[in-house]
């Protein structure tokens, strides 16, 4: 008997639901069951509407008109922090900025803006994946930890500021140097995430098709 899928190839299994010869490739371990990715499809996308944890891709996306509260919502604290430092970053400079450099720092701007719909989409896209149990990485969510070292930063800078008169003019000069810390530790994270999860392959971590799709998408963050 040879998988519904792939003609050449045999089958090892059959969906629990469908009754479809699936091979390896196609066959998905999902909570228990084994199942081919339409059925998992059918179902997973009535019992995802059905979970009041559930985040809406296309809130998430209308949200992040303002940069970075998509991530937010869904509970990329970080990244929303971060994409938020980066649009009021690129807004100072084109403030600041002559006619030289004001078009390359538009355009960036716009696509950046984009970029952040979108990536806002697809974080929430996956985090109601991990709720249907069909990816088994590390769910897609910051620790409440974060915001709060977040607005402790924040809030400790703004009280220096305004509540003891501190003068803060030096920050127009040094700011830049955040994006400079900020892009060495997204760096230093893709690195980690790519040596963990190379690691974990090695010692036969992830198996199935929506395993890898799940490895995929933690090296994109």
């Amino acid at each position: 008997m040879n998988c519904a899928n792939h003609v050449e190839t045999a089958a090892v299994t059959t969906c629990s639901q469908c009754k479809k010869s699936l091979c390896g490739d196609c066959s998905i371990h999902w909570h228990g069951e084994v199942v081919c990715k339409s059925c998992l499809e059918t179902q997973g996308v009535d019992r995802e509407k059905g979970n009041p944890m559930r985040k809406s891709p296309a809130l998430a996306a209308w949200l992040s008109l303002m940069p970075g509260l998509g991530q937010i919502y869904v509970g990329y604290y970080k990244a929303g922090f971060i994409t938020i430092l980066v649009v009021v970053s690129i807004i100072m400079l084109l403030a600041r900025s002559g006619d030289s450099v004001g078009p390359f720092l538009g355009s960036f701007l716009a696509f950046f803006w984009v970029f952040n719909m979108i990536d806002a989409h697809r974080k929430a896209r996956m985090y109601n994946l991990h709720l249907l149990g069909t990816e088994t990485v590390k769910p897609p969510t910051d620790s409440p930890l974060t915001l709060g070292v977040i607005f402790l930063v924040v809030g400790a800078f703004l009280t220096l500021r305004f509540t003891f008169g501190m003068n803060m003019d030096f920050m127009e000069d040094v700011w830049p140097l955040g994006l400079v810390v900020v892009g060495v530790y997204m760096l230093w994270r893709y690195h980690q995430t790519k040596k963990d999860l190379t690691r974990d392959r090695s010692h036969g971590g992830y198996h199935g098709a929506t395993e890898t799709h799940g490895v995929d998408d933690d090296l994109n963050r």
